[in-house]
């Protein structure tokens, strides 16, 4: 039964529900730590990850949980349910918050806290008061500062931080009108958890200077956000309906920012930054955070491919980002798309979409990230191969336009996707036998525009096709 959301206290049963059914045995073995280096995510691993000018949430628990700090953020924000229905509101609201809960209890096994019951519960109540902008109440729940008072300040810090979480993530989604603004938001405050919860760890409790830089980073990120989508809505020259200027505004207002950061993303959003001067003035590490929100905005709200996708594409160069930073920013946009059941009735026909639904959830980070390491190494091979694939690219774009395949065409694309694992050997497991119920995912994150024009960019630039636009991008 879920959780009443009529008051304050429906956080804190969800946070004793997700505490007693969490399984510490499947959660170390689905550790970063248990995991081969090699499925860490580049995103991690690119030199454009190291921005000295943010408040490092990783060093905090040392420089060799970095990697995996990031990859569990990266992963909670994975699209982990094939829905065959409409979830309720009130659902899919706890189904976040519960994201929020697990993100924390990872990174606790991260970085090796063990500790269970009412501290634990303390824990990640002064990490989501923290987050959430109650940074006095997040200091009194922490439990190495426990006093007499402390049970009424966990209870405190949780009732402040269930408010907080239903202004501005209640409903979830974007509003008729708004920007595609709420996967990024939800981004910003998972990135703030985790910073939050690994500065903890590596100085044994909660730090006041360290809660404050955290917050100024995030802020700075919201508005870097809004100012990046207006730039992208503006570009893709829709006309906005008369309505959006006060559904936008109501909009930034669940963002929760200060008056001086909300005037400023007010003026972002009327007067946004060419996407370039943009990317300049961004720090390192959010480069590449609003580039995959860019790409996953365009998914989202199916702009204009030609348009937005120069605005892309010059976001890109002005940020400076190598191939392999692109390459992860297009799989993981695509990774958070929450199109995965559609695409895969598209192109494999399945019927039986619960089965399917379990197979994805246990295997889905895995092949993400096993298919990004495998594109940014091989995307010589795969682009030749792909060439040489025929009617592949029409497929699929008639895939991402909706339109169902018929069984010929479904037997087609699964003839030249094993075609495609047999020629990079990182791909193997698609050409497996069983394998063939998981090769329309690897249709779907392939970063790549099919079409010839993206061929005669390769040739002039000598590196990978600039960022997919529209329907001609097979992930749907």
């Amino acid at each position: 039964m879920s959780p009443d959301l009529s008051g304050t206290a429906w956080l804190g049963a969800l946070l004793d529900e997700e505490l007693a059914s969490h399984d510490l045995g499947t959660a170390q073995a689905q550790s970063p730590q248990a995991q081969s280096p090699q499925a860490q995510s580049p995103q991690a691993q690119s030199p454009q990850a190291q921005s000295p000018r943010e408040p490092e949430p990783d060093a905090a628990a040392g420089a060799d949980l970095a990697p995996g700090a990031r990859l569990l953020v990266a992963r909670s924000l994975r699209q982990r349910r094939l829905a065959a229905t409409a979830t309720a509101p009130e659902e899919a609201f706890l189904d976040v918050v519960r994201g929020h809960v697990d993100l924390l209890l990872d990174l606790a096994l991260l970085a090796g806290d063990r500790s269970r019951g009412t501290r634990r519960r303390a824990a990640i109540a002064a990490a989501l008061a923290a987050a959430l902008g109650e940074p006095d109440l997040a200091l009194d729940a922490d439990p190495s500062q426990a006093d007499l008072a402390w049970p009424f300040s966990v209870e405190h810090a949780l009732a402040a931080a269930a408010r907080a979480l239903k202004q501005r993530t209640f409903p979830p989604g974007d509003p008729l009108h708004g920007l595609p603004l709420y996967p990024g938001t939800l981004a910003v405050l998972r990135r703030h958890l985790a910073r939050v919860a690994m500065g903890a760890h590596r100085h044994g409790s909660l730090d006041p200077e360290a809660l404050a830089r955290h917050r100024g980073y995030a802020q700075r990120e919201l508005v870097l956000l809004v100012e990046a989508l207006s730039g992208l809505m503006l570009a893709a020259g829709t006309p906005p309906a008369r309505e959006a200027p006060g559904v936008r505004a109501r909009q930034l207002l669940r963002l929760g920012l200060p008056r001086p950061e909300a005037r400023e993303a007010r003026r972002a959003m009327v007067a946004p930054r060419p996407p370039a001067a943009l990317a300049a003035a961004a720090p390192e590490r959010v480069r590449t955070f609003l580039l995959e929100q860019l790409l996953l905005a365009q998914l989202r709200a199916a702009l204009p491919p030609e348009a937005a996708g120069a605005f892309v594409e010059a976001f890109r160069d002005g940020a400076g980002l190598p191939p392999q930073a692109l390459v992860a920013a297009q799989v993981e946009a695509a990774a958070q798309h929450d199109d995965h059941l559609a695409w895969f009735r598209a192109v494999d026909g399945v019927q039986d979409w619960l089965a399917l639904t379990r197979e994805w959830e246990v295997a889905g980070d895995q092949l993400v990230e096993q298919l990004t390491g495998a594109v940014t190494d091989n995307w010589e091979a795969l682009l030749t191969q792909l060439r040489d694939t025929g009617d592949l690219g029409q497929l699929l774009a008639q895939a991402v336009a909706g339109k169902a395949l018929t069984a010929e065409e479904r037997r087609r694309v699964r003839h030249h996707l094993l075609d495609l694992a047999k020629a990079v050997p990182a791909l193997a497991i698609f050409a497996a036998p069983g394998g063939l119920l998981l090769l329309p995912l690897l249709a779907k994150l392939l970063p790549f525009n099919m079409l010839p024009s993206a061929w005669d960019k390769v040739g002039r630039r000598g590196g990978p096709p600039a960022p997919p636009a529209g329907p001609s991008r097979p992930t749907g």
